[in-house]
């Protein structure tokens, strides 16, 4: 397992590192993330501060609810990151990172918001 995981969207203008010890994996089964991202989303989870980004100027911003906020690149449209704005933590599409994780999902959000059509991840125990 690599001690830095590294993140970029589609178009490779938005680069994230961060440590991989401060990393967990969510999968979260909001409404939100359902019509985010057209299912549900797992995210990377790490304080902000943590973390390095490069291309940060690329992201565009939507307030989605009064407690956070997302970001998808302006030139490929990935979805790159929901913040958690009082906490200062960002929460970095899984689907973003290069390469192993060595990472399972830890825990399942949202569970009852979850549509028919498919079974929860499993979390690792």
């Amino acid at each position: 397992m690599t001690d830095i995981l590294t993140a970029s969207c589609h178009c490779g203008k938005v680069h994230i590192t961060m440590p991989a010890s401060a990393a967990g994996v969510l999968a979260c089964h909001c409404g939100d993330c359902q019509k985010m991202h057209g299912n549900f989303n797992a995210f990377v989870a790490a304080s902000r501060s943590d973390m390095t980004v490069t291309g940060e100027e690329a992201l565009v911003w939507y307030q989605s609810s009064e407690a956070s906020r997302r970001a998808f690149c302006g030139t490929c449209g990935a979805r790159v990151v929901k913040e958690i704005t009082a906490a200062g933590r960002w929460l970095v599409s899984a689907g973003l990172i290069n390469g192993p994780t060595g990472r399972r999902i830890i825990k399942n959000l949202w569970e009852p918001s979850k549509p028919d059509w498919y079974d929860l991840p499993k979390v690792a125990s």
